[in-house]
This record gives C-alpha cells, structure tokens and sequence, in this order.
C-alpha cells in the first residue's frame, strides 16, 4: 500500500466533500481521503479498487488536480459495501 508522503498538497480541498456512513465522517480533504484509506485493514487497502483510489488521491497531492479523487474512492466505498455519497453544498 502506498503511503502518504511529505510530498504533495495534502491539504487541498476536494472539489466536493465525500460523506461516510450515514453523514458520520466527512472527507474534505486528500489528506482525509489518504488517511481514511490508510486506516482500512491492509487486506482492504490491497484491494484492486482502494489501490486505485490511494494512487489517485497520491496523482492528485502531486498534480493538484482533485477533480477524479471523489469518484475513485466512492467507487472503491460502494463496491465495498459502504455506504458513501458526494455532498452538494
């Protein structure tokens, strides 16, 4: 699994907040995104789709480009039974 490094722009905002749960945590945030998905069991994390999330939340820190980062890890959130969805403020 990919970690977050002193690389990139972690505090970069997404262009919209990711609500787990039934609204108990919100991710603004790459590095709310890149935590969460580094405090899934390594089991998980090693998952095809989480690793594709952690790899487009890592492009996106060095990129500056967020705009993927909420469909990958929502994509990732569903297939894996969670309950996830995009807030529209």
């Amino acid at each position: 699994m990919v970690a977050l490094s002193e690389q990139g722009s972690w505090d970069l905002r997404l262009d919209r907040p990711i609500e787990v749960g039934h609204g108990d945590q919100r991710l603004a945030t790459l590095g709310e995104v890149g935590a969460y998905i580094l405090a899934l069991p390594e089991t998980v994390q090693h998952q095809e789709l989480w690793h594709a999330a952690a790899e487009t939340v890592l492009e996106a820190a060095k990129s500056g480009r967020t705009a993927r980062v909420a469909r990958v890890f929502r994509l990732a959130a569903i297939m894996s039974g969670q309950n996830v969805h995009t807030v529209w403020e």
